[in-house]
C-alpha cells in the first residue's frame, strides 16, 4: 500500500489479450483495506481491469543519425541511439557479427561485443 494505491502481485503475467476482472470481499477482523481514519473499503465484484500497457508497439526502432544523439565513438566504444516508444530489449540484442564498422579507407574494425 502506498498513498491511495494497493498493488497486487499476481502468480503469473497477464497477457495483453486476456480479459481480467477483480473482486474484493471485505474480510472480518482487522486486516482490511481502510483509510487512515479507519474507514473500511467496501466490497466489490467483477470490476473490469484495464491493462497498464498501451497497444502493442509495432514501430521498429530507427537509428538517430543527426544532432546530439547521432552515433559517437569514444576510445573503443561506439554508441548508437535509436528512436522508439519504449526501451530497447537488452535480452534480444543483435550479435556483434550483425554490425560492420570501418574507418577511412574502408579498414575494417571488428566488433567484439554488443551491450
Amino acid at each position: 500500500v502506498s498513498g491511495k494505491t494497493v498493488t497486487l502481485t499476481l502468480s503469473r503475467t497477464v497477457a495483453t489479450a486476456e480479459t481480467v476482472t477483480l473482486s474484493y470481499t471485505k474480510p472480518t477482523g482487522d486486516n482490511v483495506v481502510q483509510d487512515a481514519a479507519g474507514n473500511d473499503a467496501v466490497s466489490f465484484s467483477n470490476q473490469a481491469v484495464t491493462h497498464g500497457t498501451s497497444a502493442a508497439d509495432t514501430t521498429p526502432p530507427v537509428l538517430i543519425t543527426t544532432g546530439d544523439s547521432r552515433p559517437k565513438v569514444t576510445g573503443n566504444q561506439l554508441t548508437l541511439t535509436y528512436t522508439d516508444a519504449s526501451n530497447l530489449d537488452a535480452a534480444n540484442t543483435a550479435a556483434a557479427s550483425a554490425f560492420a564498422v570501418s574507418s577511412a579507407g574502408n579498414a575494417a574494425i571488428s566488433v567484439n561485443s554488443v551491450a
